[in-house]
């Protein structure tokens, strides 16, 4: 009889306190909130001018060595390039002592260095081509067309350490003389942007702006200030520029966290004593009451606290982030305290997954579900679109961690049923994979030199062959002929195998460099189709060709060839004898697809998931009826995407295969451009 009014009245004075919490929490916060804005517009206003200074400071400190470096060129001119070895040494010292962060300065008539100032500890450059140095000499190139000096950097130097570079083309009576450079040193310059920074520095970020106004690479702080800046500086350099990213200080930040901390207890602590002190008369039996359930409940939960507390502290080397059905993290155990650098109490119930995320790769992704589900995504089904499909997704992503460091991670996603099926949060659980990538990354190093280092030797072999073959050393004798002709065809296929590989090498390192061009796709075709008529004719294959002469595309047309030829030949060496092979173009409004189709036996359906695989082959035995090095289609996968376009295969009824490219078409005014 009596548990109804002790819960009526549990109720009332629940609803009492809350109100009471909710009055005192609406006056703390209003005066919280009017010295917070206070504070914020003092603070910002001191942050934007700190930062206009630093960035005044950079642009004096990094525009001396040009203004300084005009000089030793104006001397340069005046002696018609006939230097005075003492005399230029002297006038170096003097220019170098006026640059804070100078390392060296150096002159270089026809690009090789021949004066350096001072020459300890830069004994290296002495001597030096810049066009030996691949990875410089396009820029200085673009010195030499455009006349102006530039900055550039930071790079390795070849005597040690890393630095900016100031290059000033010379030129007397309109004739290009040479080059001189002012090595600015990166840690002394950005020391003393730390010092003079102070309590900014921690939030001061440093990236390029290239010549159409995109971003570039970060070189000094951290990328993560890039994505909601306080401020964004331009800082004007020779010949390029500079975007300084500032962010408020993070003490600022964090004393308004504690701010805010204080509030809610501050009116929680009052809204209690008041009601306890209104209901302590009458409320003792209740309290009792109240204390026997709470630490039956307070057990229980103990209980399981320990136990999934158990599992989560042995999963140390997971990052184990569980997340409400809203996206906020909920769970961060110890594994992602050490992955992420981050403690459980700074994220837990304030951020979502997404601060440990690089941005492009969320972009990248949500581009391609889009385009998966041909409709735009929504809030955040970017990640949990599948886990809510029922389907454990794995996916290959980076982590950052708090101190800016990028971790390749494998991720498995999947929801948080309640036993109702209703969905009642999400579960990531990370693991580091850098041992895993090192270790791939050791694998390629070591194919791609093994593979140099056979390229001389089979190139010696195959040209000792082919003089011997030729009869230019002399008659061979008629027996030995066809071992001659087994040694050469093997030796062939051996360069060609170590080209594969190399090949492949720096299209997965991303150092294959390409240059598309606007190009005329039939040209292209019919260029390719004639270097492949000897081999057709040889194997008794006729080529057709049905071609559109209108049709442009913006490729590198060398490697849109290999490409070409490579299905070219496979359709070639797969089709019977007297059999055909057809190239067309298909031709739309907005792009061309260019279709290789055979009379072959056709590719068995259990190997299609694998034919762009490196390595793969259908026929996978020793006595193979073609020869290869699974290469081909892996390559030429590669090359197409790098160059925008799309490869493919369709399996042919009755026989056959027909592989396709698809590359966007220029329109009318780029292809009158």
């Amino acid at each position: 009889m009596t548990a109804k009014p002790t819960s009526g009245r549990a109720w009332l004075f629940g609803l009492f306190i809350a109100g009471l919490f909710v009055g005192f929490l609406v006056l703390i916060e209003y005066g919280l909130q009017t010295y917070k804005d206070a504070s914020a517009r003092e603070d910002l206003k001191a942050t934007l001018a700190e930062a206009n200074r630093l960035r005044v400071l950079l642009e004096n400190e990094v525009n001396s060595a040009a203004f300084l470096a005009t000089g030793v060129e104006s001397y340069i001119v005046a002696r018609r390039g006939d230097l005075d070895a003492l005399e230029i040494q002297q006038i170096l010292a003097l220019v170098f002592e006026r640059g804070r962060h100078f390392r060296n300065i150096g002159i270089a008539p026809d690009n090789r260095i021949a004066w350096v100032f001072p020459l300890k500890g830069n004994e290296a450059a002495i001597g030096l081509n810049y066009a030996d140095i691949p990875g410089q000499w396009p820029a200085i190139q673009q010195i030499m067309m455009t006349r102006e000096g530039r900055l550039s950097g930071p790079i390795d130097l070849v005597q040690g350490g890393r630095g900016f570079i100031y290059r000033s083309p010379i030129f007397i009576d309109d004739t290009y003389w040479g080059l001189l450079s002012t090595v600015i040193d990166v840690d002394s310059l950005f020391d003393q942007l730390s010092e003079v920074a102070g309590d900014l520095a921690p939030v001061l970020a440093l990236r390029y702006i290239d010549v159409d106004g995109e971003p570039g690479e970060v070189f000094f702080g951290a990328e993560k200030y890039f994505q909601q800046p306080l401020e964004l500086l331009t800082i004007m350099v020779p010949g390029a520029q500079w975007q300084m990213a500032v962010q408020a200080p993070a003490s600022s930040q964090s004393l308004m966290g504690w701010y805010r901390v204080l509030e809610v207890g501050i009116a929680l602590f009052l809204a209690i004593l008041l009601g306890l002190l209104v209901r302590l008369v009458w409320q003792r039996n209740l309290l009792a009451q109240l204390d026997s359930e709470v630490k039956a409940r307070t057990a229980e939960l103990r209980q399981s606290h320990d136990l999934l507390d158990s599992v989560l502290a042995a999963a140390r080397s997971f990052a184990i982030i569980a997340t409400d059905p809203q996206g906020t993290i909920m769970l961060f155990n110890k594994g992602a305290e050490r992955m992420l650098g981050y403690q459980a109490s700074e994220v837990v119930g304030k951020h979502k997954p997404a601060i440990f995320l690089l941005p492009t790769e969320i972009r990248q992704r949500v581009r391609a579900m889009e385009q998966e589900l041909g409709r735009p995504l929504e809030g955040d089904e970017v990640f949990t679109l599948r886990a809510r499909q029922g389907i454990e997704e794995v996916l290959m992503l980076h982590y950052t961690h708090r101190n800016g460091q990028v971790l390749p991670v494998q991720v498995v996603v999947s929801a948080i049923r309640s036993e109702e099926g209703d969905i009642r949060g999400y579960l990531g659980i990370a693991e580091d994979v850098s041992e895993r990538l090192r270790n791939e990354t050791l694998k390629n190093q070591f194919i791609s030199t093994v593979s140099h280092e056979l390229r001389t030797p089979l190139t010696a072999i195959s040209g000792a062959l082919g003089l011997v073959r030729s009869g230019s050393l002399g008659a061979v004798p008629q027996p030995l002929q066809p071992m001659l002709d087994i040694a050469f065809n093997n030796n062939q296929r051996l360069m060609q195998l170590v080209n594969d590989l190399l090949d492949i090498e720096k299209l997965m390192a991303g150092r294959m460099t390409l240059y598309p061009t606007r190009c005329a796709a039939a040209e292209l075709i019919r260029d390719s189709v004639e270097d492949l008529q000897g081999l057709a004719a040889q194997r008794g294959i006729e080529l057709v060709c049905r071609l559109d002469p209108d049709v442009w595309i913006r490729v590198d047309a060398s490697r849109f060839q290999q490409v070409l030829t490579n299905l070219l030949s496979n359709a070639i060496k797969f089709s019977p004898t007297g059999g055909k092979v057809e190239i067309v173009m298909h031709v739309s409004t907005s792009d061309l697809k260019v279709t290789v189709s055979d009379q072959g036996s056709g590719i068995p359906e259990s190997f299609h998931p694998h034919l762009f695989q490196r390595f793969a082959q259908a026929d996978g035995s020793d006595n193979r009826r073609q020869a290869g090095t699974g290469l081909g289609l892996a390559i030429s996968k590669e090359l197409t995407e790098q160059m925008g376009g799309q490869i493919g295969f369709d399996p042919v009824a009755g026989g056959g295969s027909c592989f396709w490219l698809r590359f966007s078409r220029l329109r009318d005014s780029e292809t009158n451009g």
